[in-house]
């Protein structure tokens, strides 16, 4: 996974992409939470930061993720939590990428799926700690609901992150819509 004009290029594009569907996602979480939780901006953030590790490695991960943080933070998409996700997203995405690059160096012929999986299961271990962070001690919001919470954002994390990360990959392999590097 070199780094290159295109990995940053095509980095660069799925990030904006997640921006532009999280300006709706998290406006809707806004709307349906006021803002405490956010389910469908967590699944789209994290669905292209496993995405983008997966076809680019860490940096692209981090491009992806900051790109997408960044228009919420200019664009403030969820007003309580914005200037939040760019340092959030930040570990999301070098834990991630650190996976991809695992994989691609030590069982490059593992299954697509299996990857992802595995990507996808160390967000839902930083989701312990991180979740923690973001509702006890920025939101200041009881235990008990981050006690509450904490099962949903990981089961959005393993099921619909997951599935619509291969999903992403699959397509866009297919399509040459980055034009990937075989």
């Amino acid at each position: 996974m070199n780094f290159t004009l295109k990995t940053f290029t095509s980095s660069l594009m799925l990030g904006v992409v997640a921006g532009v569907i999280a300006l709706v996602a998290e406006r809707a979480d806004l709307f349906m939470t006021g803002g405490s939780l956010q389910l469908l901006g967590y699944v789209n953030t994290y669905t292209w930061i496993l995405v983008s590790a997966f076809l680019f490695g860490i940096w692209g991960a981090i491009i992806t993720t900051e790109v997408q943080a960044m228009i919420g933070l200019v664009t403030i998409t969820n007003p309580e939590l914005s200037w939040l996700w760019p340092f959030v997203n930040l570990i999301f995405a070098v834990s991630v990428g650190l996976v991809a690059v695992g994989f691609s160096k030590f069982w490059p012929s593992a299954k697509n799926s299996i990857k992802l999986l595995f990507m996808s299961t160390i967000c839902a271990l930083l989701d312990i700690p991180l979740v923690y962070f973001v509702i006890v001690t920025v939101l200041e919001l009881p235990y008990v609901l981050y006690s509450a919470t904490l099962p949903v954002y990981i089961i959005l994390q393993l099921v619909p992150s997951t599935f619509l990360a291969y999903f992403l990959v699959k397509a866009l392999t297919r399509s040459k819509a980055l034009d990937l590097v075989r």
